[in-house]
């Protein structure tokens, strides 16, 4: 199936490059699978890294929150209360998930694409877009959205209500630590050419170029013609 240059906001350059893309000038430079055997390993570690940070900078500013607007750290906490806290914190948990890829399939869809959803049980769920090729800055954008815009509203309901926050605590930290792969995908991108179109797909993405300049044909070998006989 033919690829489709994805860029809203651009229109004569995306009509520019995809009749470049539709005549074939178009060659792969990468493919990258995310969730491959090689890539499961240190992608692993970036989550538990993610993982162990979110949960100290949330849980300091959770508190500091809490002291500032209630001058103690006192809970008195009863024990159904301790069980709502758990119950809440799970099913916070259990939504962020779809959530955090609904924000990716909002972006693609704000750039002009056709975003898709599936999972890889037990792994992970996933969005994508098939057959749609992003410019590199946009997919770094798709690709880190749902981790600054979730966490930018974590942040927001920590500082201005730390009771609620810590009713959806585990949500904000799997947030986070579960944006390692985005994370990794974006650095990986970064170090693309600036031109380079990015191809989504359900396990990785992958990196295309266009030629601009179709090969030259290749010439006759030149026979030097015999000098005409003189009489």
């Amino acid at each position: 199936m033919a690829l489709r240059l994805i860029d809203r906001f651009h229109p004569r350059l995306r009509r520019e490059w995809q009749e470049e893309i539709d005549a074939g000038r178009l060659r792969k430079v990468e493919s990258v699978e995310l969730l491959g055997t090689e890539q499961l390993q240190p992608l692993a570690r970036l989550s538990l890294a993610m993982l162990l940070i979110g949960a100290v900078f949330f849980g300091i500013l959770n508190l500091a929150a809490y002291f500032w607007q209630r001058h103690t750290l006192a809970l008195n906490l009863s024990f159904a209360e301790i069980v709502l806290w758990l119950v809440s914190n799970v099913v916070a948990y259990s939504v962020i998930l779809p959530l955090h890829e609904a924000v990716h399939g909002l972006v693609i869809a704000l750039l002009g694409g056709s975003p898709y959803f599936g999972a890889k049980l037990p792994l992970a769920l996933f969005c994508g877009a098939k057959n749609q090729l992003f410019r590199r800055h946009q997919y770094m954008v798709v690709a880190l959205a749902p981790l600054v815009v979730l966490s930018l509203a974590a942040l927001l309901l920590t500082l201005f209500a730390p009771v609620a926050a810590s009713y959806v605590f585990l949500a904000t930290v799997g947030n986070f630590s579960g944006a390692a792969g985005d994370v990794w995908a974006t650095a990986r991108v970064l170090r693309m050419p600036r031109d380079a179109l990015i191809e989504d797909t359900a396990d990785g993405f992958q990196v295309w170029e266009l030629t601009l300049f179709s090969p030259p044909e290749p010439c006759e070998p030149f026979e030097p013609s015999e000098p005409a006989s003189s009489d």
